[in-house]
């Protein structure tokens, strides 16, 4: 057996499993202050942490890190704007003039719009194996969702909220692949920390522009709503995330994409686990699917890409 054959699924189970926490995280810490304003702390206490990690890793090595020329700067700033702000802002606005529901399934697009954005930033292939795969796994994610879909109402009233959470979708499967792009010239840590930085800076001034109550206001907070940031920060866009790099570093972006749909699974065990809520045969079958669909991509395709590379 190939050594370290489950340690790419083992971590896209955990990665989605520490994106599920932002969830509640987000209801409680979003009560006490605007989208913006929260996604400038959280993505500031991530930097900070990224930053720490950074440093403890180049004091243990001693190759130069590279440098920042204008290429890199340009990757960053769209890394930054194009791929983190829609999903961390829009989302959010785009919910608010639409429904959970609707949102649920725009959202389903996300692993299709990597795939077709893999072909044409990075030049990969759509194989029979990675389509069917992918397929598995967005009936698996059907089957677990059917009370969130059931809640959808695609009316033209909502036709603004529903194109805002698909632009939302498509910055999340912008950063997913490009940043694979950038991650041939610098490391997962450096990668994060240039693209946070940028983000972090617009939802300032985003919090600036807009808000009643800017970015820096904290007085007053509850104790929930920074247990909730440091949530947000530390697992959500701290260790999730750089466990999301290293391992969009050693795969395809479509063999990771399929992934994506272990969110609801993970979202209604939380759900099970929190709520109270019942955990039925639908929910068991799509999950076994969508589990099914990652481990078909993420160690099955991958294996036999290797055999095919053996003279």
């Amino acid at each position: 057996m190939r050594t370290g054959r489950f340690v790419n699924i083992g971590t896209l189970i955990l990665v989605n499993l520490l994106w599920a926490a932002q969830y509640p995280a987000y209801k409680i810490a979003s009560d006490h202050m605007s989208v913006a304003a929260l996604n400038f702390w959280t993505l500031l206490l991530a930097t900070v942490l990224l930053l720490v990690c950074l440093g403890f890793r180049r004091s243990k090595r001693s190759a130069p890190a590279p440098k920042l020329d204008r290429r890199s700067t340009v990757d960053f700033l769209l890394l930054g704007t194009l791929g983190l702000l829609p999903p961390s802002l829009m989302l959010s606005w785009g919910i608010a003039h639409s429904t959970a529901g609707n949102a649920a399934i725009i959202q389903l697009t996300i692993p299709v719009l990597m795939v077709l954005l893999a072909v044409l930033l990075l030049g990969e292939r759509v194989t029979w194996l990675r389509v069917v795969s992918l397929a598995i796994a967005l009936v698996g994610t059907l089957l677990t969702s059917r009370r969130e879909l059931g809640d959808a109402r695609m009316g033209s009233s909502m036709l603004t909220g529903n194109i805002v959470i698909f632009f939302s979708g498509l910055g999340s499967a912008f950063f997913n692949t490009y940043s694979k792009r950038v991650l041939e010239r610098f490391g997962e840590l450096t990668v994060l920390i240039y693209a946070y930085v940028v983000a972090s800076v617009c939802c300032a001034v985003i919090s600036l522009l807009v808000d009643d109550r800017p970015f820096y206001a904290i007085t007053g907070l509850p104790l929930t709503f920074w247990l909730s940031i440091l949530t947000l920060g530390a697992f959500t866009w701290g260790i999730a995330m750089i466990l999301w790099m290293w391992v969009l570093n050693r795969l395809e972006a479509i063999q990771v994409s399929t992934s994506i749909y272990m969110l609801s699974i993970f979202g209604v065990i939380l759900s099970a686990v929190v709520l109270g809520e019942r955990i039925g045969l639908p929910q068991i079958v799509g999950g076994a699917l969508v589990f099914a669909g990652t481990f078909l991509t993420s160690e099955y395709d991958r294996g036999r890409e290797e055999e095919l590379k053996i003279p």
